[in-house]
């Protein structure tokens, strides 16, 4: 035997026994390797604003075409300067978080356009319901909504002395509420 075989045949044996040891080493290690792991569910919270023209039942009017027909009292569709009508609205809140709330000023259409024909004012009231006597002992709409509470209003409009007969056209009113997460 060549003195090249024989040493050939050592590196051979050097390498065939580190592999060997290579794999029982591998095998000794990924017996001592472990993993954790750990899961969690998420669910969105919910928030749904809505309002209701009879105090009872509430419903998300979310545009101004789908607003809520408000009950003024009699007198609303026949008025003269100085008139006064009034309306019960309230407002809640339903879901995981309470709301900022804030107030948008009325818009009118048709002949209510012109500014000034018609005044608005609105308080909140401690029960559904709405009069002259609202304005003497109610306060003013909350800048909050806690989930579960109901904001009850009181809507005033006054005809001014610059109404004209004929006049006519509607005023949507607008709420916006904000979730406070």
């Amino acid at each position: 035997m060549s003195r090249a075989t024989t040493r050939r045949r050592k590196v051979l044996a050097i390498l065939a026994g580190g592999l060997v040891l290579g794999i029982g080493a591998a095998y000794t290690l990924a017996q001592w390797n472990d993993s954790e792991f750990a899961t969690g569910d998420f669910t969105a919270g919910t928030f749904v604003f809505e309002g209701s023209a009879d105090g009872v039942d509430f419903d998300d009017h979310a545009t101004s075409g789908e607003a809520a027909s408000l009950a003024f009292e009699t007198g609303a569709d026949n008025l003269a300067p100085g008139d006064v009508v009034y309306a019960a609205y309230a407002l809640r809140v339903t879901g995981s978080y309470d709301a900022a709330l804030t107030a948008v000023a009325p818009v009118a259409t048709g002949s209510f356009t012109t500014a000034g024909k018609l005044t608005y004012d609105a308080v909140s009231t401690s029960a559904f319901g709405c009069d002259e006597s609202a304005f003497a002992g109610g306060g003013a709409v909350p800048a909050t909504i806690a989930s579960g509470d109901v904001v009850n209003l009181c809507l005033r409009v006054t005809a001014t002395n610059t109404l004209e007969q004929g006049d006519t056209g509607s005023v949507v009113w607008q709420w916006n509420a904000e979730s406070q997460s």
